[in-house]
């Protein structure tokens, strides 16, 4: 690790990068902290964030239960960006054809996708800021002037934020987008831990207590622990294709040697589980608005997935969303279609549909384990509550959605950064 630090900040060009990176991270971190003007700040001690209030919470690092200038964070935009990816499946012809278009395409969906971020973020910004309000009188003054001027601040605090992972994908080092939401949870970890310590290890006890609590707080950490290894290698675990490649269309014998096609285990990444999070929860984030009666009282029990019901929704929900999204990322139409255009082909599989077919069948086989992968992480923060029942705080919860978001990006992040140290450098001639 320490070679890699000193090889990291010994080239010029990925030190200016990583720094860059890191200044804005934290200038980020540093708006996070600043509550709203016109928002109450002794109110927001009363905000208890829950459902997709509370994911918002997780991604942005606690910028919505403390109202701050970027307390959308980057979620309008990600929301956005699915939206899009799904219309431009054959749903919308134009979106369709820009998809063909390569990186011009690209930049065409990229503008799309901040027209539509600026209007999710102020139509989240409005029911939030409203909402908000009326359930724990945030703000100093309830008026038309004050919902539209918190409003504002909201979404011009998103597109700064997105103006922000711009600058570090094009830049400094990583995906910027990632890199903001792996920063606002790793954010509430230190909290996280403190609070658990403090929840389990009790001063004033016993002695047999104190080291009951101590015994408990370590195998806290060790499982902790145990997941970021479980995390780490499932995120990494592949099955690889093998590929060949002829020499040229007329003389196949000459091949070029044996390449692999590698398909990720968990292909989907945490959407699955965000998905399958925010549809059970919209339905109680509306009801907890109402008054209470028998029928929103059957709802919020039938969707809260820490009851029976809730609970096997949850995971049912997960899995179908995974197989969804996994396909949606890996277009096997397309893959064939390329193999076939360059002269590729998989040993024993004719080029054309049959390749589509296999490739098909292998991508909802690997599925399934990533699928399994992933209601195993979801499932943690439910379970593992019922190992420390001395205390009911939430922050014995482990974050699998959280650790499969930090992992990712951080693996992703390390190896952009190994590429960059052992890229060569060419310096051409300056004719004089």
């Amino acid at each position: 690790m320490i070679t890699f630090l000193r090889n990291v900040f010994k080239k010029g060009e990925l030190r200016q990068k990583i720094t860059f990176t890191l200044g804005i991270l934290f200038v980020y971190r540093l708006g996070s902290s600043i509550t709203i003007p016109s928002v109450s700040a002794s109110a927001l001690g009363d905000i208890g964030t829950t459902g997709i209030f509370a994911i918002m919470d997780m991604i942005g690092g606690g910028t919505l239960s403390s109202f701050s200038i970027f307390a959308l964070g980057v979620s309008p935009y990600i929301t956005s960006s699915i939206i899009i990816e799904l219309l431009s499946m054959d749903v919308i012809p134009v979106l369709t054809e820009w998809r063909k278009e390569g990186n011009t395409g690209k930049k065409k969906k990229d503008r799309v996708t901040r027209f539509v971020t600026l209007a999710l973020a102020a139509l989240q910004a409005g029911m939030l800021t409203y909402a908000f309000d009326k359930g724990y009188g945030i703000l100093t003054d309830s008026t038309i002037w004050t919902y539209a001027y918190v409003t504002i601040v909201m979404v011009a605090g998103t597109m700064l934020a997105v103006w922000f992972g711009d600058q570090i994908t094009n830049k400094g080092i990583g995906n910027g987008v990632s890199l903001l939401i792996f920063t606002g949870i790793v954010s509430s970890l230190p909290n996280n831990f403190i609070s658990t310590f403090s929840d389990l290890v009790d001063f004033t006890g016993t002695t047999s207590a104190i080291a009951l609590g101590f015994a408990q707080y370590a195998l806290f950490v060790l499982l902790y622990l145990a997941i970021i290894v479980f995390v780490v290698f499932a995120e990494g675990s592949i099955r690889k294709i093998p590929v060949v490649y002829a020499g040229s269309t007329s003389n196949k014998m000459h091949a070029k040697p044996t390449q692999h096609m590698p398909i990720k285990i968990n292909s989907a990444g945490v959407i699955p589980v965000i998905f399958a999070s925010s549809v059970l929860a919209a339905p109680r984030t509306v009801v907890s608005f109402m008054e209470t009666t028998d029928i929103t009282t059957a709802i919020d029990t039938i969707f809260d997935y820490s009851q029976p019901i809730g609970f096997v929704l949850y995971l049912l929900m997960i899995v179908g969303f995974t197989f969804f999204y996994a396909n949606l990322q890996i277009d096997t139409d397309k893959i064939s279609k390329d193999l076939k255009k360059n002269n590729g082909a998989i040993p024993a599989v004719r080029t054309g549909e049959e390749t589509r077919i296999y490739l098909y069948k292998v991508l909802n086989r690997i599925t399934v384990l990533g699928a399994a992968f992933l209601v195993l992480v979801a499932a943690i923060p439910l379970v593992t509550p019922l190992l420390w029942t001395s205390t009911a705080d939430s922050s014995l919860s482990l974050g699998g959605t959280g650790l499969i978001i930090v992992t990712g990006v951080a693996l992703e992040t390390v190896r952009q950064i190994k590429a960059q140290i052992t890229r060569k450098e060419y310096h051409g001639y300056i004719r004089k």
